[in-house]
């Protein structure tokens, strides 16, 4: 029940919200009950939501993954559709944002309807409110007009909240590819995120098969492998330095730890965080899943990028795990090794496999390293020493930069294009980062 005074400045707008809450009716918007006043107060009573906001599930969880944003998105797109339709004129929100989003039971709930009116008195208004970030330009210029392209801003903002936890200010479209799950994705919050309202979706409905369509499209993740030849030879340090530094440039990922160390669970324990429904939880800026074992089923994540903690590598991979014709389901496999002379020559097996870049740790600078498969060289590198993988310095993050650069090379060769950047790969790790400096 929400009760206030007549003599209160916020009563005509209350006043305003009951009234238009009353004539509204979708499983989104809570139901309004009765509308009430007497001498000194106004009363409306309404249904008693139980849930997170949009703002305290990404504080609490960070990102969401794909098929989650996705699924609030289209319920959101369903709610607004409605209002833009459920009169004479489209009613328009005009300050949608992750407070006013609650999740019950994994319906979205959209509330407080205070600056919400028909199109027509929106634009008359003297005033205008909206909240920075997700408020579209025009709410900002009381010459300009406002239409339902001005919640279209916001529901893309939303978006791109919930999938990175950013807002969108400041982000250039260009990048949203690289935030999101893919181009189209990128694509369709670009739209949504334009300045000029006429470069917008013109309405909610395409807005939403646009997202419908990308619900039912299949997703590939790429899968980065990191595996060890010998125990406490730095994998979990690599992989969450990886995980770190992607995270850090905008790109949504996860980090999977696929051997019982259990030291994901005990940073999760000291943290005294828990799982969500996917086994996932948010640490520094990252997504983590520890082991949970083989016989804990938990629902299936879609990030983009997965980051494999395996391990040793025999216990990941032995010889006999794959079939005789059977291809290698790895995208990308990042092998690390020692940096002593006796960790060389790697095991014909293992430095065979395709799309391998070997790693040596824990080397000295003076130890030349040189990696031959199959008389051609490949491509290795030395890691830096760091200490906090959550937080590396400059000189790693640039490391890291140049490892991320060398996999998203290796993932797209193929083709003519794979063919010239392979043959200028090697010029450009000898000037820059070959084995004889990394």
């Amino acid at each position: 029940m929400k009760v206030v005074d007549k003599d209160s400045i916020q009563y005509d707008t209350f006043r305003k919200e009951a009234l238009l809450l009353k004539e509204l009716h979708h499983p989104c918007i809570p139901i309004v009950y009765d509308i009430e006043e007497d001498e000194l107060h106004g009363y409306l009573v309404e249904e008693y939501l139980q849930g997170d906001s949009f703002e305290s599930l990404v504080k609490r969880q960070g990102p969401l993954a794909r098929c989650t944003v996705l699924k609030y998105a289209i319920q959101l797109c369903g709610v607004v559709k409605y209002l833009h339709s459920a009169g004479t004129e489209p009613i328009l929100h005009l300050d949608l944002q992750p407070k006013n989003l609650l999740v019950c039971h994994e319906k979205v709930k959209l509330v407080d309807f205070g600056q919400a009116s028909g199109c027509l008195q929106a634009n008359q208004a003297r005033q205008r409110f909206g909240t920075v970030g997700f408020a579209a330009p025009e709410q900002y210029d009381c010459n300009l007009e406002l239409d339902e392209r001005t919640d279209i801003y916001a529901i893309g903002g939303l978006i791109l909240y919930l999938a990175t936890g950013k807002e969108p200010g400041g982000i250039s479209p260009a990048v949203l590819g690289n935030m999101l799950w893919s181009r189209e994705a990128g694509r369709i919050i670009a739209a949504c995120l334009e300045p000029r309202k006429e470069e917008r979706y013109p309405s909610v409905s395409q807005l939403m098969e646009d997202l419908n369509h990308l619900w039912e499209k299949p997703v590939s993740s790429l899968v980065v492998t990191v595996h060890g030849l010998e125990p406490c030879i730095g994998t979990t340090h690599i992989s969450l330095a990886l995980c770190s530094y992607l995270w850090s440039r905008g790109i949504p990922n996860l980090y999977e730890e696929c051997h019982n160390s259990r030291h994901i669970r005990c940073l999760m324990e000291a943290l005294k965080r828990e799982v969500d429904s996917f086994g996932i939880f948010p640490a520094f800026g990252c997504m983590l899943k520890p082991y949970h074992g083989r016989q804990i089923g938990f629902q299936e994540s879609d990030y983009p990028i997965r980051i494999q903690d395996w391990g040793i590598v025999h216990e990941a991979f032995p010889s006999a795990a794959l079939k005789e014709g059977e291809k290698d389901p790895l995208d990308i496999s990042l092998l690390v090794v020692g940096g002593k002379w006796w960790n060389r020559p790697l095991p014909q097996d293992i430095a065979g496999k395709r799309s391998r870049i070997i790693l040596y740790n824990f080397s000295d600078r003076r130890i030349g390293i040189r990696s031959v498969v199959n008389g051609k060289e490949s491509i290795s590198l030395r890691v830096p020493l760091f200490g906090n993988p959550f937080h590396p310095d400059k000189e790693v993050q640039e490391w890291l930069g140049f490892l991320w650069d060398r996999i998203e090379r290796s993932q797209a060769e193929g083709g003519k294009a794979g063919k010239a950047r392979r043959e200028g790969m090697w010029d450009y790790v000898k000037r820059k980062w070959s084995y004889r400096t990394w």
